[in-house]
């Protein structure tokens, strides 16, 4: 079977051509996503011309395609009164913060403080739950969507159904018994999808040369990107993009982590919205308005000199919602401190390693040194030189980087494009 890709991340939204039989890929195709754009409440409109430019170019080089496999950036939402006329809405990405009291909502939604038993998740803003009560259809009939539901309503036919990964996602769904939760009844006028976990599960078709082309998939990038790797017990993944990840098998004593599930009511544990290319931007632009030189990402990527390193303690969390957040005082820190240019960014460099460095050792001091490789994955991972040298040092664990031409969420989607395309057949 041939397959189009679809990878519907923050930064960039990309696609590629993928003959499942032959374990073939044609050539990326890539346009920016909303983040580069600066919207975090995205009209619809502005995925449904990516979506329509992505299939230009699949047909301008006379692809036959069989199916659609999407993965998308996860936590984000939509309220649709009418699916005709959905181009009309936007769509609130978790970038979004609307929840002015995050204590609040959790006692509106769960009175019993069971959030994190739940959904698998830690409370934080930015989550479609904590946002949707100032959602202006809020109290309307409405129709609750994530992104691929959206792309597939506005140019196909939409059966009603949305991926567990990427429900579990919004902070509304109970991942351990797979239904919504009934936090949803303080919600009465918004209708919810019905949820799927099978792997070959069709979520709607799309129409492509005449032909309705089904869609699967529609998942959330994080679990794409667990899928492309098959960890073992003893690995780790860290996942570099604008946000990034920490995940790796169930294990007993996962404090701190989080539960997601992937397909066939499989689980992972993670730590998410760790600051990564985001919350570097930001710094990026700080600093070179206050030394007048655009010279943070050269120097970033380069090899650090060891001596330079750890002179100013960072903290990256930066945007509420973050791993850790409490305040945005190293961003001003910077702005009024008298520092020469390289010692902060190496200093921002090894303040951004160590969160990671952090986070394994934690794990293995209370998982009896179960951690013994960390696997990198991302495009950081493989542009910033000493990485893998300085985590390696800080962890005493093996570290691999992946170095794939394609993406890691979309060589997960290739492999479930393969499973499927066994099952057709």
């Amino acid at each position: 079977m041939n397959f189009l890709l679809f990878d519907f991340g923050a930064s960039r939204i990309k696609s590629i051509f993928f003959d499942s039989r032959d374990n073939e890929f044609s050539e990326l195709y890539s346009t920016p996503g909303a983040s580069l754009n600066n919207i975090d409440q995205v009209p619809l409109e502005f995925f449904f011309e990516s979506f329509q430019e992505h299939l230009s170019y699949t047909k301008s080089k006379n692809k036959k395609v069989d199916a659609i496999n999407i993965c998308s950036e996860m936590h984000g939402f939509a309220l649709v009164k009418d699916l005709i006329k959905i181009e009309k809405d936007y769509y609130t990405s978790w970038r979004v913060n609307y929840c002015k009291d995050l204590n609040s909502e959790l006692e509106f939604f769960f009175p019993n403080n069971n959030f994190k038993n739940l959904t698998g998740m830690h409370a934080r803003k930015g989550l479609p739950i904590f946002n949707i009560r100032r959602h202006k259809y809020y109290n309307q009939e409405s129709i609750f969507l994530t992104l691929p539901e959206c792309i597939i309503s506005k140019f196909g036919e939409w059966n009603g159904t949305m991926s567990k990964s990427l429900s579990a996602g919004t902070g509304l769904y109970d991942i351990k018994n797979s239904h919504w939760l009934s936090s949803r009844n303080k919600i009465p006028n918004i209708k919810f999808p019905e949820v799927k976990s099978e792997i070959d599960h069709i979520y709607g078709h799309i129409k492509i040369n005449g032909k309705q082309v089904p869609v699967y998939g529609s998942i959330g990038d994080l679990q794409a990107c667990i899928l492309s790797l098959d960890l073992k017990e003893n690995e780790i993944n860290v996942n570099l993009g604008t946000g990034s990840q920490v995940s790796k098998k169930i294990q007993k004593d996962d404090n701190g982590f989080e539960l997601r599930p992937t397909f066939n009511n499989e689980f992972f544990s993670t730590i998410t919205h760790i600051p990564c290319g985001r919350a570097l931007n930001i710094f990026s632009s700080i600093i070179e308005k206050k030394f007048k030189n655009k010279i943070f990402w050269k120097k970033f990527f380069m090899k650090s000199d060891i001596g330079n390193i750890n002179k100013i303690a960072i903290d990256l969390n930066v945007f509420e919602g973050s791993y850790k957040y409490k305040s945005k005082k190293s961003l001003k820190d910077i702005e009024e401190g008298d520092f020469d240019a390289n010692t902060l960014i190496y200093s921002i460099k090894f303040s951004l390693i160590k969160q990671y460095a952090d986070i394994i050792n934690l794990c293995n001091r209370e998982n009896k040194n179960s951690i013994s490789k960390i696997i990198l994955t991302g495009a950081l991972a493989n542009k910033i030189i000493d990485f893998k040298s300085i985590l390696n040092l800080q962890t005493k664990v093996d570290v691999e980087i992946i170095h794939n031409k394609i993406d890691s969420s979309l060589i997960g989607l290739s492999k479930i494009s393969k499973y499927i395309s066994k099952i057709k057949n």
